[in-house]
């Protein structure tokens, strides 16, 4: 993504009236460690460690967006394993946010924040797994997907 794509990406923000939201932060911060990879790079150490951030952080500021969308839109809220109902079967909140999605008619958002969650998985937990550029471009690519999909009219 380029700056002019970055800039575009924030004036959209702003015509959405989220410019306040934690998530919009989020997803700044992330666009903002995507610009400055290079100069984050510590001695010795390759792009991995920042891509993986960078990535960890696409997946969390979508998936705190759509939360926000849901509840904000649709009234949805996720249920905390506190809520549950004894013999209720629980679910985690990041899948009751992936299904109520596709409950929703988001298939294309729910795809986005599955594929963000994989690449997500394998940032965090598989250290010795490559993560190529394909990959990050990939997660800031989902990303920029839900952030420009879901409008809160």
């Amino acid at each position: 993504m380029n700056f002019a794509e970055m800039q575009l990406s924030h004036w959209m923000a702003i015509l959405m009236n989220i410019t306040s939201s934690p998530q919009f932060h989020l997803y700044l911060l992330t666009l903002h460690f995507l610009r400055i990879k290079n100069m984050l790079l510590p001695k010795k150490c390759n792009e991995r460690c920042v891509d993986a951030t960078i990535i960890n952080r696409a997946y969390y500021s979508s998936y705190l967006y759509c939360q926000l969308w849901l509840e904000k839109v649709h009234g949805f809220k996720v249920k905390h394993p506190w809520e549950f109902k004894n013999g209720e079967k629980r679910i985690g909140e990041h899948k009751q946010v992936k299904k109520a999605l596709h409950d929703f008619g988001e298939e294309e958002i729910e795809t986005s924040l599955r594929k963000l969650a994989k690449l997500r998985n394998k940032a965090n937990y598989h250290p010795n797994r490559k993560l190529t550029s394909k990959n990050l471009n990939q997660a800031i690519n989902h990303m920029e997907k839900i952030f420009n999909k879901l409008k809160f009219d």
